[in-house]
């Protein structure tokens, strides 16, 4: 017997926090559906040797090794609040986690558990929308990165994501000048904004056609 198609309201709850059978599936749909932002964010992130990474919103870790492809010498931490993806990026990243250069966490953004100054870049693709106190989690960032350090969000634009109905239950959608604003307010130096619109292409449910615009945003620690 088929699986009854999900409600918007249940995609987006999955998309925040995947839960059981429905989130592994919903996770497994984010990496084809994230891989053009995930990618930009990659290039955006610049990378060095003796980087100390802090990923929140992990998902099933399926991009995590793209990480080290792009500089080996790096120490990984991930953040994520949903025990399924947990479970299921440690599953895929098994052997990191034994050599240590990737950890994973469970937890929310707003009571992170890091010390302060434990990273020099924290980023997140596709997460901002879901703090439901933004300033209250960027105050948690800016507290464990590093002097100096860098917060990398990578969204897409309020006016290519209001069309899917799932934006409408739980989603806070911002345009690149609403979240430089954002950033701005909460103790970083916005010194970089791209953006850049993916290909169009069918959405997962094939109800219409879809084109985002991803935005990648670097903030300085000040």
């Amino acid at each position: 017997m088929d699986k009854p198609v999900m409600s918007a309201e249940e995609i987006a709850s999955q998309l925040r926090k995947p839960d059981g059978e429905d989130g592994i599936r919903v996770g497994a749909a984010m990496n084809k559906s994230n891989a053009v932002l995930y990618n930009m964010m990659l290039s955006f992130l610049g990378i060095k040797a003796g980087d100390r990474l802090l990923e929140i919103g992990f998902g099933n870790g399926y991009f995590i090794p793209a990480l080290f492809e792009k500089e080996n010498a790096i120490q990984y931490t991930g953040l994520d609040m949903s025990e399924t993806m947990v479970a299921e990026a440690a599953r895929v990243n098994e052997n990191r986690i034994s050599e240590g250069s990737v950890k994973l966490h469970l937890g929310r953004t707003e009571e992170m558990p890091f010390s302060e100054g434990a990273f020099t870049k924290v980023f997140a693709a596709n997460v901002l929308y879901f703090w439901d106190e933004p300033a209250v989690a960027l105050k948690a960032i800016h507290r464990v990165l590093d002097t100096g350090g860098e917060l990398v969000l990578a969204i897409r634009s309020r006016e290519t994501m209001q069309p899917m109905p799932f934006s409408a239950h739980g989603f806070t959608l911002y345009s690149a000048e609403e979240a430089r604003s954002l950033l701005e307010a909460n103790g970083f130096r916005v010194s970089e904004v791209q953006t850049a619109l993916e290909d169009a292409r069918p959405s997962a449910d094939g109800s219409m056609t879809v084109q985002f615009e991803n935005i990648c945003l670097r903030g300085i620690k000040i």
